[in-house]
């Protein structure tokens, strides 16, 4: 077959599909990956094709402007927020809309695959009657951003004689049953692997045996680029490097050169992992200090460390949430956010074992659900049979 995997505009939600990717290629099918043009250098560094859809974009540009360039302001509080992410997913699908159907009608592809919130995809399977796959790339989606998206794009479905969405011929679901059990209709839970980016050198200190803990303190690519000193910006992941090591630990900054360079002098026990992906620092670390990431969360849980999160993005607050009632995890709200409260439920976590325990339960769960290779064994069988 040929597949085209179309991708959005940031590496959290580019990265993820690389799996699913590299399965379909290694089954010996032809794979296409698209996306803007910020995103060549991270799927290529994945060894994948890729095929430009659009200039580069930025999510914040679509999130914050309307389809006439209106200032769109960000609401407070969840329920307003979830809608508002969905409406700016489904303005980022308009403006690939071109460039992907484009693409589509000259290599013709025979699947589609894309991320849950990837709305250009389905769009163009509905345009081109081809079956399309979402591949899932958070513990839960929550059902108020697709609606939204759906809303956003009325114009677009109503030109296809649509009121929604087509179905996806199959959801692959990265949510482990410890998390929540109830399967979802037409899915398929499959293993997560992680994939933070391009493979470095693994440094020697990674796989020394240590006398003290050691906490790994990221906030991802984007958040520590905000500069403003509101709570869970580039000052909160400042003010952490010097706090964290107060608990005795050895405190590791997943962060890029150019972060831990405005960090300036790092603090005794305290050491920049640099652009090292999480899959290579996590599997040595014993809590991790996040900021809710899709990436970072699904690493640590393949991981089997405990999860302290600061979930900044309203889109990933309830996959916090299942974390915390699992046991494998706490969090301090981002409005809540301070120094203070993360290194105390840093110093509580540390002191109690059972989060530990929890988390690596939930490893073992993961480690036994189908693989990606088996899930396109599924995809194969469910397109055969038409």
């Amino acid at each position: 077959m040929r597949i085209l995997v179309t991708a959005s505009c940031s590496e959290g939600l580019v990265l993820p599909l690389v799996p699913i990717a590299w399965a379909l290629r290694s089954a010996g099918h032809e794979v296409l990956v698209t996306a803007p043009a910020n995103m060549a250098g991270v799927i290529t560094d994945a060894g994948l094709p890729f095929a430009e859809c659009h200039p580069a974009v930025e999510m914040p540009e679509v999130l914050s402007y309307d389809r006439e360039g209106n200032a769109v302001p960000m609401p407070r509080g969840e329920e307003n927020l979830l809608p508002h992410i969905g409406r700016g997913y489904a303005r980022l699908a308009v403006r690939l809309l071109d460039g992907v159907r484009a693409l589509a009608e000259r290599w013709r592809p025979d699947l589609i695959v894309t991320e849950t919130y990837g709305f250009v995809g389905p769009l163009i399977a509905a345009e081109l009657s081809l079956p399309w796959v979402e591949q899932g790339m958070r513990l839960s989606s929550p059902p108020s951003i697709t609606r939204a998206g759906v809303d956003e794009l009325r114009p677009e479905l109503a030109a296809l004689g649509r009121a929604d969405l087509p179905p996806a011929l199959l959801a692959l679901d990265l949510c482990p049953p410890g998390l929540r059990p109830q399967d979802r209709p037409g899915s398929l839970r499959m293993r997560f692997v992680p994939y933070n980016g391009r493979m470095e050198n693994l440094p020697g200190w990674v796989l020394v045996p240590r006398e003290r803990p050691r906490v790994c303190l990221t906030f991802g690519t984007r958040v520590p680029l905000n500069r403003s000193p509101i709570r869970g910006g580039f000052s909160m992941l400042e003010e952490l490097t010097h706090r964290l090591p107060e608990l005795g630990a050895e405190v590791v900054v997943g962060a890029a050169d150019s972060v831990v360079r405005d960090l300036g002098a790092l603090p005794d026990g305290v050491r920049a992992a640099a652009q090292l992906p999480m899959g290579q620092i996590l599997p040595s670390c014993d809590l991790v200090v996040h900021h809710g990431g899709v990436g970072t969360t699904l690493t640590a849980l393949t991981a089997g460390v405990p999860q302290l999160a600061i979930p900044v993005i309203a889109e990933v607050w309830e996959s916090a949430r299942l974390l915390t009632a699992a046991g494998a995890a706490r969090q301090v709200p981002f409005a809540e956010a301070s120094a203070d409260a993360v290194v105390q439920a840093a110093a509580a976590m540390l002191k109690d074992p059972s989060y530990g325990e929890r988390a690596r339960l939930l490893r073992s769960e993961i480690a036994e659900l189908p693989s990606p290779a088996d899930a396109v064994r599924t995809i194969e069988g469910l397109v055969a049979a038409g």
